[in-house]
């Protein structure tokens, strides 16, 4: 009897060992989030990632039910980065356009000017 225990207590730490990866699960929620008030949903790039952040975030979430901790945090790494891509690609989209859109005032002022 006292092998069947030791047994069970054994397996069950190699199999779900890790702990629910909470924190690091609201972090990349709030990431995404960040994602989407940036804008990343209107440029085409961001907004690949930022799906590909969603699609991980709702596995990870499936393999945290599941019992699959470890699992469930590689895909909350992943989802992580492509939230973390999809801001900066948003951010990089709206200064090129703030650059363009200042540079075409400028070339107005000096047509203007003449």
């Amino acid at each position: 009897m006292r092998k069947l225990c030791l047994a069970t207590v054994v397996l069950a730490t190699a199999c779900g060992g890790a702990a629910v990866p909470q924190e690091t699960l609201t972090a990349a929620k709030a990431a995404v989030a960040g994602a989407e008030v940036a804008g990343a949903s209107s440029e085409p790039k961001a907004a690949l990632h930022l799906k590909l952040a969603k699609e991980q975030l709702g596995k990870a979430e499936k393999l945290i039910a599941d019992g699959d901790n470890e699992e469930a945090s590689r895909e909350i790494d992943r989802a992580q980065a492509d939230a973390d891509l999809a801001f900066s690609l948003a951010k990089e989209a709206t200064a090129k356009k703030e650059a363009s859109d200042t540079q075409e005032q400028l070339e107005r002022l000096k047509q203007h000017s003449k």
